[in-house]
């Protein structure tokens, strides 16, 4: 894959994390007067000391939408975060589960994976495992967050009575860590997204009772529904390809139309807004050592028919609108200069094996580290993730980025 030259991907990072630490303090920027169209300029404030600061030129009464140019770099103005659409629902694998395994039984064939226990979690409020593959929050809480929730939309094996999908309704998580698209790779030990997708109607089946038909039409018509999933279909593709005799409908074509067949199914079910966010890398620290050629292009191919597939889709079904996230491409953007970015690692884990108690405890500098454990972002990356996916140009996100298809009407 191409890779940007050190001095734009630092001018990048720069930009980024300038925005990071301006939304991390909390404060306003620092104003001062400027000529020019009656606009101020703004200083971001580099609070930790470790970041580069730059300068944009914003509008005295700057919106969401309003983009600060900074010298060779981008970055954006902050604004108070309001909600925006009714509800935000999540589908996917563990890297945006927020607790679904923790219900699942284990089987005869193993245990679920779970981040129940420490070291999960121990940057979260009050260092608690919450079920989330992170030292703290995930990609699913960030978006949330930035669409004016104070909370992110509960995991739907949580919930155990129809009251808790009307009070303070921000919408229901359904991601599963180590799902699928397909149901081959489960082994009854995770959601596969085909089973997500009827969770989901079992939702809106309990939803009807307390709301019209026209009323939930029209809130899940303006809400968002965020996808990550693939990764784990392709690692089983992967193993039927290097282990087994090759079968012919287990391939990247046959598991994009499976993918197409769930969104359709969302669609009939009331979905227009998708936000999908395509696969990473497999090279991940827990394969790193046995990556190859297949392992490497199996992803590409994958993300490669995403935009085609959700182009069809959109021009095959009325009022479909989408955002196709490229978090391979940003991630490869960022191992490729980390430094840029305030990472030290991008390859290693910061945490060992299972994260748990009895393995050697999690790297103090978990702000640094890209992955938390051996597949999954820390909440450093996943929130600098999510702020690119939202705010960013079709660099990463296209054909517009998330933040301009929440507010589409």
């Amino acid at each position: 894959m191409a890779r940007w030259p050190a001095a734009a991907a630092c001018a990048l990072g720069a930009g980024l994390l300038c925005m990071l630490a301006v939304s991390a303090s909390g404060q306003t920027p620092v104003a001062a007067a400027d000529g020019e169209g009656g606009n101020s300029r703004f200083t971001c404030t580099d609070t930790e000391k470790k970041r580069p600061g730059c300068t944009g030129i914003c509008p005295d009464r700057c919106p969401q939408s309003c983009i600060a140019l900074c010298p060779s770099c981008q970055t954006y103005c902050p604004d108070q975060v309001q909600p925006v659409r009714p509800a935000l629902f999540v589908f996917g694998d563990g890297s945006l589960d927020v607790g679904n395994n923790n219900y699942i039984e284990p089987n005869e064939v193993g245990d679920p994976w779970r981040a129940n226990h420490s070291y999960y979690g121990i940057d979260f409020p009050k260092s608690e495992p919450t079920g989330r593959f992170s030292n703290g929050f995930n990609m699913a809480d960030f978006i949330a967050k930035a669409m004016g929730f104070k909370m992110s939309p509960p995991a739907y094996m949580s919930l155990n009575s129809p009251a808790k999908l009307d009070a303070g309704f921000a919408g229901v998580n359904y991601a599963s860590a180590t799902a699928g698209i397909w149901r081959d790779s489960d082994d009854g030990l995770n959601i596969p997204l085909m089973d997500q997708v009827k969770y989901f109607a079992a939702t809106i089946e309990k939803m009807e009772a307390n709301r019209s038909r026209q009323e939930l039409s029209k809130m899940l018509s303006n809400s968002l529904f965020l996808i990550s999933v693939g990764a784990n279909d392709l690692y089983y593709i992967y193993n039927i390809m290097t282990r087994s005799e090759p079968d012919n409908k287990t391939d990247v074509p046959h598991l994009l139309s499976s993918y197409g067949d769930n969104i359709t199914a969302l669609y009939n079910l009331g979905a227009r807004k998708f936000a999908i966010i395509n696969v990473p890398t497999l090279c991940t620290p827990v394969v790193s050592h046995t990556c190859d050629d297949l392992m490497t292009s199996l992803p590409k191919d994958f993300n490669d028919g995403i935009k085609p597939l959700m182009a069809g889709l959109a021009s095959n079904l009325d009022g479909l609108r989408y955002s196709i996230a490229d978090f391979y491409a940003f991630s490869d953007v960022v191992s490729a200069n980390p430094s840029a970015y305030g990472f030290v690692n991008t390859g290693a884990s910061c945490c060992e094996g299972p994260c748990a108690t009895n393995y050697r405890p999690p790297c103090a500098n978990r702000m640094e580290y890209w992955y938390w454990d051996q597949e999954n972002p820390t909440e450093q990356a996943a929130k600098l993730a999510t702020t690119t996916f939202l705010n960013g140009t079709t660099q990463f996100t296209a054909p517009v980025n998330f933040e301009t298809l929440i507010n589409q009407k």
